[in-house]
């Protein structure tokens, strides 16, 4: 178990460096799609004070984060991280209108 605890403490500093390091909305939607990784994986109590910083960020530029998203998966992944940490995004913002209507192109 020793070990394993070693490992995981080598391992963390790197992935919050690769987490943190990028900028810019592509950078925000990317580090967004790593949070859901994280979910999944078991891994987000590592880096919930990134999380919640990453999120705030993203929140506030929504819309330039969904400008021009076309993949409906990505989309809703976007969705489930942010309602996940307690920002829902209501159904008459620019966003939902440009996320309904991927969804009816479909």
């Amino acid at each position: 178990m020793d070990a394993l605890k070693e490992e995981i403490d080598e391992l963390k500093p790197k992935v919050k460096n690769t987490f943190m390091s990028s900028q810019g909305s592509d950078s925000t939607k990317t580090k967004i799609l790593m949070i859901y990784l994280f979910v999944s994986l078991g891994l987000a109590y590592h880096f919930e004070e990134e999380i919640y910083e990453t999120l705030k960020e993203g929140f506030e530029n929504i819309e330039k984060i969904m400008a021009g998203e076309e993949d409906l998966y990505t989309v809703s992944i976007i969705f489930w991280v942010f309602r996940r940490y307690g920002h829902y995004i209501s159904s008459g913002t620019r966003v939902s209108t440009h996320v309904f209507s991927i969804i009816i192109d479909v």
